[in-house]
């Protein structure tokens, strides 16, 4: 972090222990929102099937609304900030959010543990996680955020929690998880009242006695006009898509290929793995290469990544490939959020990140079922693969063109 300060250049009255401090409260932020709504239903999903009576598909649908939900939250959020602040908002998440997982600990039936994953949860997760953190990151080290965006995007919790998780679901039951995870937004609380938006320096207006600090944001409506905007969204929603096409269907694209079961389970622990230090090192390449550029290489890992999946039926070759597309899944949001500042100025990024969660759901959502049913009308997964390997290099070529540019592109009035 001394090394992001450097990069940074700050100003002295920004003090590099300051900025470290709300990198760190970012950290704390994303990872209980993203450990205990990702990490945490994890490990939940079957003990809700058998204390509700629930079919797999009707508890799997519980994180799917609540992903849902937050994405058509996420411009809302981005306006709320721009008027209240981090500080405030964030606050009201993960008090909205505490409220959910302590209800979520008496529901009485499986429709309304589906609404609460809907709306505290969802509502939540949108007021306090990665998208609020990532911006409170970046406005602290605006000059270079990689490696802040890196450090605060590490999801550490996700692999922890499931962890304790079936420690506590086996000797206290779920209820008691439910109400662990509410007191652990409790405690984030105290970190949560030392935000402050951004240091008052050239860079940032000074903060009032809530530490928000008023910026000038680009309208909706320049932005929804703004060609680069949907450049950067359609490829970068394309990449996030084939993240979690990954995560969907790894397992069933290697059984199709010969692979047992362990060794397909083993490939999925590996790319969730990854994704704990994949944030970082993406971050730390933003830094020295510049955000279109990372895109560009992210995308072609991916792409060669997939190939190689349909080349070898090895252990480690697959193996190296799962650890890739973890690692790239898990780096697409920071570098989005580097590039976003670039393109569109550090004070319009809760809106810019807010609109491209709404604009690339209709990607997130539709391409991972889209390969099912492609491979069940294809009756195997090669061409299926074959056109999302196809995609990922467009979209390299497209980040790759678009890096020239973005280092010439001054931010947006």
């Amino acid at each position: 972090m001394d090394a992001m300060a450097r990069v940074d250049g700050a100003a002295p009255m920004a003090p590099p222990g300051q900025r470290r401090m709300m990198v760190f409260r970012a950290f704390l932020a994303q990872n209980v929102a993203v450990g205990c709504a990702f990490g945490g239903f994890g490990v939940s999903v079957l003990p809700l099937q058998q204390t509700y009576g629930a079919s797999s598909g009707t508890a799997a649908l519980a994180l799917s609304i609540c992903v849902l939900v937050l994405g058509l939250a996420s411009p809302l959020i981005g306006s709320l900030i721009g008027r209240i602040g981090l500080r405030w908002t964030m606050i009201a998440g993960v008090l909205i959010s505490a409220a959910g997982y302590a209800l979520l600990a008496f529901a009485p039936s499986m429709t309304v543990v589906l609404l609460l994953y809907a709306l505290p949860l969802g509502v939540g997760l949108a007021m306090f996680g990665p998208f609020p953190a990532s911006v409170l990151a970046s406005n602290w080290y605006a000059h270079n955020p990689g490696t802040a965006l890196g450090i605060a995007n590490t999801p550490l919790f996700a692999a922890i929690l499931p962890i304790i998780g079936l420690i506590v679901i086996r000797d206290h039951g779920l209820a008691t998880f439910y109400l662990l995870l509410a007191a652990l937004h409790l405690a984030l609380l105290p970190f949560l009242l030392g935000v402050v938006d951004g240091p008052p320096d050239r860079q940032h207006a000074p903060a009032d006695a809530h530490g928000h600090v008023s910026h000038g944001m680009i309208t909706v409506g320049r932005l929804m006009r703004s060609p680069v905007f949907w450049i950067m969204s359609l490829g970068a929603g394309y990449l996030n898509a084939v993240g979690i096409t990954g995560v969907s269907h790894l397992a069933a694209v290697v059984a199709e290929r010969g692979v047992a079961a362990a060794q397909a389970a083993g490939l999925l622990s590996i790319m969730g793995g990854s994704a704990v230090f994949g944030s970082l090192v993406i971050g730390i390449l933003c830094s020295k290469l510049g955000a279109p550029r990372t895109l560009a290489l992210l995308a072609a890992a991916l792409a060669l990544s997939w190939l190689l999946l349909l080349s070898v039926v090895a252990f480690g070759p697959m193996a190296a490939c799962a650890l890739v597309l973890g690692a790239a899944g898990a780096g697409v949001f920071p570098a989005v959020n580097m590039l976003s500042a670039r393109l569109f100025g550090q004070d319009s990024l809760p809106r810019v990140i807010g609109l491209f969660a709404i604009v690339t759901l209709p990607l997130t959502f539709g391409i991972p079922p889209l390969v099912g049913v492609m491979r069940d009308a294809t009756g195997r997964y090669e061409p299926v693969i074959a056109a999302v390997i196809g995609g990922c290099a467009v979209v390299a070529v497209i980040f790759f063109l678009m890096a020239r540019a973005a280092s010439r592109a001054a931010p947006a009035d």
